[in-house]
């Protein structure tokens, strides 16, 4: 399974590595995936989603406030 914010699907992108002397290469820029544990209070079960940065400020705004998810932290 490739990584993937499962909130605002970001992922990685392509583009060029540009040295000094103006030798381009090719290159990955990497998004900041990292794994959350949520627990859903209705369904009584946990979950585990691939979020990014932006992704979890989604979730804190809209969905954590109704009180029906809770966020694990470590």
């Amino acid at each position: 399974m490739s990584k993937f914010c499962q909130v605002t699907r970001k992922t990685n992108i392509f583009g060029k590595q540009i040295s000094h002397s103006n030798k381009k290469s090719r290159r990955i820029f990497k998004a900041n995936i990292f794994r959350k544990r949520l627990f859903i209070i209705n369904k009584n079960k946990w979950i585990t989603i691939f979020l990014s940065n932006k992704g979890l400020k989604t979730l804190n705004k809209n969905f954590f406030k109704s009180k029906n998810i809770y966020l694990y932290e470590k």
